[in-house]
């Protein structure tokens, strides 16, 4: 059993280090778009800008960030 625990444990952080991984590349994407701020946040990743919910509906890059992220 404690074989198992530590797998586990390991398994976990490696999940934990790759979803951190994850928002930090799509807030470095989402921020390198010009009139976005983009920061992580604990699990959430925010983004900020002006008129950003009339970009995101139609400007494809916008919303496809993070779709190709490791």
């Amino acid at each position: 059993m404690r074989a198992f625990d530590g797998l586990m444990g390991r398994a976990q952080r490696h999940a934990e280090a790759r979803a951190a991984r994850r928002r930090r590349s799509i807030s470095e994407e989402a921020g390198g778009l010009p009139g976005i701020s983009a920061y992580v946040e604990g699990d959430d990743v925010i983004l900020e800008g002006r008129g950003l919910l009339d970009r995101w509906i139609r400007d494809a890059s916008l919303r496809h960030i993070g779709r190709t992220a490791p």
